[in-house]
C-alpha cells in the first residue's frame, strides 16, 4: 500500500467527519487500520482531511485487505449507533430513521439507492454491500433487529421468529402503529419481514367493497389480486385479516401480508407468488409484491435517454428497456421517463405472479364472511 500514513490518516478523517469516530478512539483505530493492511503503524495526523470516496479509501493502490475488516474497523460498536439512534427515536422516529441509514450509507452497510417513483410504483437499484449493521427497534414490547438495506424508501428488513398468523399481523400492526411506513412478510417463509415508507398499495384504488361496517373488506384496482382489510379499530381489524390469511392458506393460496398505517391500520392480502427475475428485474421480496421492485442500475443509462443518442453496444444490457422508452430526447425529464418505462415492464411481471384470480379471491372472502355469520 503506497503512502501508507497519508491513507490511514485519510481513512481516520472518513470515519472522524462521517461515523461518528470519538477523538480518544483514533489512535487505537488508526493501529487497528495499520494491521490489517499489513504496515507500520504510522503517527496520527489531526489534521488530516480526507477528499476521498470510501470505495477509493479501502481499494487504495497496492492494499491487499478484506473491505468488510476495514469498514467493522472505522464504524462505530453497534452499541453506539444502537444508543444515538434510540436517544432520537424517542424524539422523533423520521430523524432517527434518517440518521441511522445515512451514517450506514456513509459506512459501507447500505445503498444508497435513489428510489424512482412512477405512477406509485417504485424501483430501485440496490448495489451490492459487504457488511451489514443491524439496530435493536421496540416493536410491539420486543426489541427485534431492524436492519438497513437501502436508503432510498427507507427499505430494511426485521427479524422475528413469528409462526402463528395472529402473532405475524400483530406484529405488523405494532410497528406501522409506532412507524408508519408499510412491513410486508410472506406468510409461510422465514423470520424476516421487509420495510419501507411507501408502495403501490398506499395509492390503489377500491375495485369492488366485498364487505362494510365496523371492518371494511375491498378488492383494490391492482396487478395481482389484493384484499385490502382495513377499520379504526386496531386489534379488530387484525384479527380479522388474520382469519383471511389462515382462510387463504387452508386454500393453499400463496399470500403476502402486509400492513399499513392508512386509515387507521390496513392490511393487504397480496395472492402472489415470487416474480421471476428477468435481465431487468432483480430477485423479489415481499416488497416486491407491493409495488417496490430492485432493476439493475440505469445510472449509465441516463446520459443516453438525456441526449437522445443511440444505444451503443457496450450498453447492450439496457436494450429492453431503451426500446420501452424509444430513441427520443429526454433532457431532465429523462429520469421520469426511466421511471415510466421499469415501471411499464414491471406490472405485467407482476400480474404474471398472481397465485389465483378474482373471482376466487371475491369467493373466499365470501366463504370466510359466511364463516363468521354461521
Amino acid at each position: 500500500m503506497k503512502n501508507d500514513s497519508k491513507n490511514l490518516n485519510k481513512l481516520i478523517a472518513y470515519a472522524r467527519d462521517n461515523l461518528l469516530l470519538d477523538a480518544l478512539d483514533e489512535t487505537y483505530t488508526l493501529n487497528r487500520l495499520a494491521k490489517l493492511y499489513g504496515v507500520p503503524a504510522p503517527e496520527l495526523d489531526p489534521d488530516c482531511e480526507c477528499d476521498l470516496s470510501l470505495d477509493e479509501l479501502i481499494g487504495a493502490p497496492g492494499a491487499n485487505v478484506d473491505a468488510a475488516d476495514v469498514l467493522d474497523a472505522i464504524l462505530p460498536l453497534p452499541h453506539t449507533v444502537n444508543g444515538y439512534f434510540r436517544d432520537e427515536l424517542s424524539r422523533n422516529a423520521a430523524k432517527a430513521f434518517d440518521f441511522l441509514f445515512e451514517t450506514y450509507a456513509l459506512g459501507g452497510c447500505v445503498a444508497a439507492a435513489e428510489a424512482g417513483n412512477s405512477n406509485g410504483f417504485i424501483n430501485y437499484a440496490q448495489k451490492p454491500t459487504v457488511l451489514s449493521r443491524a439496530v435493536l427497534l421496540p416493536i410491539g414490547g420486543d426489541e427485534l433487529y431492524y436492519t438497513p438495506r437501502v436508503t432510498g424508501n427507507h427499505i430494511a428488513t426485521v427479524s422475528s421468529d413469528d409462526f402463528m398468523t395472529d402473532d405475524i399481523v400483530a406484529r405488523e400492526s405494532a410497528y406501522v402503529a409506532a412507524y408508519g411506513g408499510t412491513i410486508a412478510k410472506r406468510i409461510g417463509d422465514d423470520a424476516t419481514y421487509y420495510c419501507c415508507d411507501e408502495t403501490a398499495l398506499d395509492g390503489a384504488a377500491v375495485k369492488e367493497q366485498l364487505k362494510s361496517g365496523t371492518v371494511k373488506i375491498a378488492l383494490l384496482d391492482y396487478p395481482v389480486p389484493v384484499i385490502a382489510v382495513s377499520g379504526v379499530a386496531k386489534n379488530t381489524v387484525a384479527r380479522e385479516a388474520a382469519k383471511l390469511i389462515k382462510a387463504a392458506g387452508d386454500a393453499e393460496i400463496p399470500c403476502i401480508a402486509a400492513c399499513t398505517a392508512k386509515n387507521g391500520v390496513t392490511f393487504y392480502l397480496i395472492l402472489a407468488n415470487d416474480i421471476a427475475s428477468t435481465d431487468t428485474l432483480k430477485a423479489a421480496t415481499p416488497l416486491t409484491a407491493c409495488g417496490v421492485f430492485e432493476t439493475i442500475d440505469c445510472t449509465r443509462l441516463l446520459s443516453v435517454l438525456e441526449k437522445g443518442t443511440a444505444l451503443s453496444t457496450d450498453l447492450f444490457a439496457f436494450k429492453p428497456i431503451y426500446s420501452e422508452i424509444g430513441g427520443v430526447k429526454h433532457g431532465a425529464k429523462a429520469k421520469s421517463a426511466l421511471d415510466g418505462a421499469l415501471a411499464a415492464m414491471f406490472k405485467p411481471a407482476l400480474a404474471a405472479s398472481a397465485a389465483t384470480d378474482e373471482a376466487k379471491a371475491k369467493a373466499l372472502v365470501a366463504q370466510y364472511d359466511k364463516a363468521e355469520t354461521l
